[in-house]
């Protein structure tokens, strides 16, 4: 209590401590909320952006892979109509000579004069025909694939093309494909060149080439070197030439398509003044910007394309940047304040093939995240790649062999079958791997019971749904039968209603669960697993054909749709089967439930053997520590086409966020103001009652207690006068019961030895001690001379604490000194005859554990009977070790006589001198620490021994001192204690 009254007067009452902690409350709620309100209004506006901006982001995606796609199939068309012509060249060396008797009319004419006997000699015939390996895209083809392409160039109507302008766009890419085509021979001639570089060098290097060969090589060997130079210089003018005209025939692309672009961007709600869309390929080139197809876009971020952090940022999109890294990178927006206006920047990477890419990039992320659930299939594929690519070059090696031949076709040869059929067996093998070693089988498993119990639960709902409808329609038209309740047609009528719309439900519930049966657009697990068994199936059908509408759709039915996985799985494996069955080089197998006209095939078998060799043959993460090595980062490198930027111009919502802000935090001031007024003046009024209690209470703790507190209403504090009026009443019965048990304690005292015994002072010394848990114990101690130079010593412990225990230690003692007094000396009869009055005497819960004793100075022998009381401690003096005594028994008043008397048994000691023989009461060694840690036996035990050689009394006080120090209580005051027994020890030294 603070009796200063300058103190009291300065430190907060209760009124301020309500009225502060009132207003911190309402603040912090008033915060808390005003957080939650603006982090829901960012997330909302970011959601309305996002919601806002994916149809035509999509769009734009769409769009720039269509532009892609068109752009590199108008290029390819070019390409082909040139490489037909110089594969008629390249490959003629493979058509086969045969031999043919003349025919045509003089060849009928010989052979009928052959044929009736006349001298005429039919001549041989030789025709150079083609094999299968002079077999390759044919005009026919290719004018088809153009049709095709030429069918997507659609004006805004969706009337074909004109003539002139298509004629302009195909000019542009022939250039370009001229300009492709120029630099890939400049690099084929490179290679050639220097073979024939090391055979001149080689002859050059004979000692016995003869002069003029020599310098025929040298002249040859000069002109190699010169032609080598300009074939190196071609390469990066013709690279360059592709270049500018690929983004010619993009730009040109793009101005055909604006007005479809620009139509088609608005109807998906593009806002052109808040969003503009930037698209560039992997080069930093930009390919589409929605500015341009929108006036109004067209100052959107206008600033921002100037400031050093953002075109820092745009230009690490680019140049040797892995792809990786930028997605990882790249992932979140970028914030900039630019001229008072807040723009934020999203960067989302645009791929070539997004079947091969979406698959890719689930891999690497899968990798990352799980890397060891996947370490024994990897290992697994890394094997089954390097076979797959020991097969591969014996295939290569027997390709060429047949090229050579120009005889047969490969599936005409046993070796190109056999191996074909060893590469089917290693593709089956780690298509099996995949099944054993992918580690989310038990949980498709589980995924699919829990679907079949769900569905079924739905149907047996609609059953039993559907019964109980039937039961309260039969209600409805049959009288109730005798004992049921009887319901109003009304109620029934509406008990039909809920049941026949909670069928409904369930029916609704039913139809959307079929429909997402084998639906993987949701489940991270099965796209994993499907990507390690799809990412070169994906990537071999993407280099094979062109197809007609590019993005994400594909895959996203693949993933939704089951029958469409069935579907594509089929056609990848048929795709397989044309290449390793080297029927045909250009024409596509057919198959019931395949189809190929998703795409244009635009590349022969043989091309596509070559693709499929490597990219089964590569493992998908290479071998050792490096990561980013393989082809799941090999594929999404290559794919990458380009970046769409998205620039968003946030300023009118974070403004309008700001001021929502503002004034949420001026609400919140002026509610936190009116809370501490009112919370002050409540506290005023709560603290008026509370004062007055507050004085009684003082009055009360400077001792007077006839203090009465007035009724206080029936609120707590009501409540905490009544039930202060009760302690005060209390306190005085405290107070009363107080006194008696010091009156009590006096009185124990007295029965308690006065002094130690000193007519043996010549003998032995005497110490002891005993302090009351609650002022009067049970616990008991007494030294009785029994003339003869013998003394009887006691020590007992009465069950249970207070006065009653006090009451029976109290009668215990006079039954034993009654005992002596009539000369009885046989310890045992001495416990037989008080066990006998106190059993009878008393409840069946009370009972003395006591110690016996008699020592006799004559022969220095202490004889000694255990009540079930703890073991004696013995100091021995010769060796200065302390000894635990053997003592048990019954305690005194737990059983009768009968078999009290079989578990008690007389001992004697003889003590030397310097020995000490110490007793005490249970209630030394289990004294607590306010940590409830006991005393210990043992640590008395090592006190014991290390004060052996002190008197007992110094002995005990040590003891005592120790005890005190344990549980921080003093034990030599006189009254109540927070000891948690009462204790009682004895010591006798033999002198």
């Amino acid at each position: 209590m603070i009796k200063n009254k300058f103190l009291r007067a300065v430190l907060p009452g209760i009124r301020a401590k309500l009225s502060f902690f009132t207003a911190a409350l309402v603040i912090a709620i008033l915060g808390f909320t005003s957080a939650i309100h603006y982090s829901q209004q960012t997330k909302a506006l970011e959601e309305k952006l996002e919601s806002e901006l994916k149809p035509p982001l999509e769009y734009v995606n769409s769009v720039v892979l269509d532009l892609e796609n068109l752009s590199r199939s108008m290029i390819l068309v070019e390409e082909f109509k040139i490489r037909v012509k110089e594969k008629k060249k390249q490959l003629s060396k493979f058509r086969r000579t045969v031999v043919q008797k003349e025919g045509g009319l003089f060849g009928a004419l010989k052979a009928f004069g052959q044929s009736i006997g006349l001298n005429v000699k039919r001549g041989n015939v030789y025709k150079s025909v083609d094999t299968y390996f002079t077999r390759y895209l044919s005009e026919k083809e290719i004018s088809e694939f153009e049709s095709k392409v030429r069918n997507e160039l659609r004006k805004e109507n969706g009337s074909p093309i004109d003539g002139p302008v298509y004629d302009k766009i195909r000019a542009i890419a022939e250039r370009t494909a001229s300009a492709r085509i120029s630099a890939e021979s400049a690099k084929t001639r490179i290679e050639e060149i220097d073979e024939e570089v090391k055979f001149l060098e080689a002859e050059i290097a004979k000692a016995d080439l003869d002069p003029k060969k020599k310098k025929t090589y040298q002249i040859d060997r000069e002109k190699l070197d010169k032609e080598r130079k300009a074939s190196e210089k071609a390469i990066p003018d013709g690279e360059k030439k592709a270049a500018l005209g690929e983004t010619a025939l993009t730009k040109a692309l793009q101005n055909f398509f604006r007005g479809s672009f620009k139509d088609r961007i608005s109807s998906l709600g593009l806002l052109p003044d808040k969003i503009r869309i930037l698209a560039y390929d992997r080069m930093g080139k930009e390919t589409l910007d929605t500015g341009l197809l929108f006036s109004q876009s067209s100052e959107t971020g206008k600033k921002l394309f100037s400031q050093a952090d953002y075109v820092e940022s745009r230009k690490s999109l680019f140049g040797d940047t892995d792809v990786l890294e930028v997605i990882q990178n790249k992932s979140e927006p970028e914030s900039y304040e630019v001229g008072g206006r807040q723009y934020e920047v999203v960067y989302r990477p645009v791929f070539r093939n997004p079947s091969t890419a979406e698959r890719s990039r689930a891999l690497a992320e899968e990798i990352a995240s799980n890397a060891g659930d996947w370490k024994k299939y990897i290992e697994e594929d890394q094997k089954v790649s390097a076979e797959i690519g020991e097969v591969s070059q014996k295939l290569k090696a027997r390709m060429n062999e047949l090229r050579k031949d120009g005889k047969a076709k490969p599936s005409a040869d046993k070796d190109f079958r056999n191996l074909a059929s060893a590469y089917r067996q290693m593709l089956k093998k780690r298509e099996t791997k995949l099944e054993q070693l992918q580690p989310y089988a038990s949980a498709f498993v589980k995924a699919e019971k829990k679907w079949d119990e769900d569905h079924d639960g739905l149907k047996k709902k609609i059953t039993d749904t559907g019964k109980e409808i039937l039961e309260w329609e039969k209600m409805l038209k049959l009288p109730p039968k005798e004992g049921e309740n009887k319901k109003s047609p009304e109620e029934i009528q509406e008990k039909i209603r809920n049941l026949e719309s909670l069928l409904e439900e369930y029916k609704d519930s039913l139809i959307r669960m079929d429909s997402t049966k084998g639906d993987w657009s949701f489940f991270a697990d099965r796209k994993a697993e499907d990507a390690f068994y799809g990412l070169r199936e994906a990537a071999l059908e993407d280099f094979a054909f062109i197809p007609f509408k590019a993005g994400p759709s594909g895959i996203r039915k693949y993933y939704k749709d089951e029958n469409e996985r069935r579907a594509v799985r089929a056609k990848w494996k048929l795709l397989r089967e044309w290449i390793l069955s080297g029927n045909s080089e250009t024409e596509l197998p057919k198959a019931k439930g395949v189809s190929w006209d998703s795409g244009i095939l635009v590349r022969s078998r043989s091309e596509a053997e070559e693709v499929m060799w490597a990219l089964d043959s590569t493992p998908l993460v290479a071998p050792g520590d490096e990561s980013g090595k393989g082809l799941i980062y090999d594929l999404l490198r290559k794919d990458l086409l380009g970046y769409n930027i998205i620039l968003i111009d946030r300023t009118e919502g974070v403004r309008q966020m700001r001021g929502n802000r503002e004034e949420m935090v001026r609400y919140t001031g002026i509610i936190g103001i009116a809370a501490i007024l009112l919370a002050y003046g409540l506290a005023w009024l709560m603290v008026r009652r509370i004062r007055v209690i507050s004085r009684n209470a003082e009055t009360i703790g400077e001792g007077n207690l006839e203090v009465e507190f007035p009724p206080a209403g029936y609120d707590e504090i009501g409540v905490l006068s009544e039930s202060l009026n009760d302690m005060v009443h209390g306190l005085k019965e405290r107070e009363e019961m107080k006194g008696e048990l010091l009156a009590a304690e006096e009185i124990q005292k007295r029965l308690l030895p006065e002094k130690l015994p000193s007519s043996l002072n010549d003998f032995v010394e005497f110490g002891a001690f005993y302090k009351a848990m609650t002022g009067v114990g049970g616990d008991y101690y007494d030294f009785i001379e029994l003339g003869g130079g013998k003394i009887a010593i006691c020590i007992g412990d009465v069950s249970n604490h207070g006065v009653g225990p006090a009451i029976v230690m109290a009668l215990f003692r006079a039954q034993i000194r009654a005992i002596l007094r009539k000369g009885e000396r046989d310890l045992k009869k001495i416990l037989l005859e008080a066990n006998g009055y106190l059993y009878e005497d008393t409840p069946d819960h009370i009972f003395i554990t006591f110690f016996l004793s008699i020592f006799d100075s004559n022969t220095s022998k202490l004889e000694y009977i255990s009540a079930g009381h703890v073991k004696p401690l013995f100091y021995d003096a010769s060796d200065k070790k302390i000894k635990e005594l053997p003592a048990g028994g019954l305690p005194i008043g737990m059983d009768d006589n009968d078999f009290f008397e079989t578990t008690i048994e007389r001992r004697v000691l003889t003590l030397d001198s310097g020995d000490i023989f110490f007793e005490y009461t249970d209630g030394l060694d289990e004294a607590r620490s306010p940590s409830s840690d006991m005393y210990t036996r043992e640590r008395l035990a090592k006190l014991l021994q290390a004060n052996g050689e002190k008197r007992p009394e110094e002995l005990i006080q040590t003891i005592v001192t120790d005890v005190e120090a344990h549980t921080q209580q003093g034990l030599g005051k006189s009254g109540f204690s927070q000891l948690s027994d009462d204790i009682a020890m004895i010591a006798i030294r033999k002198r």
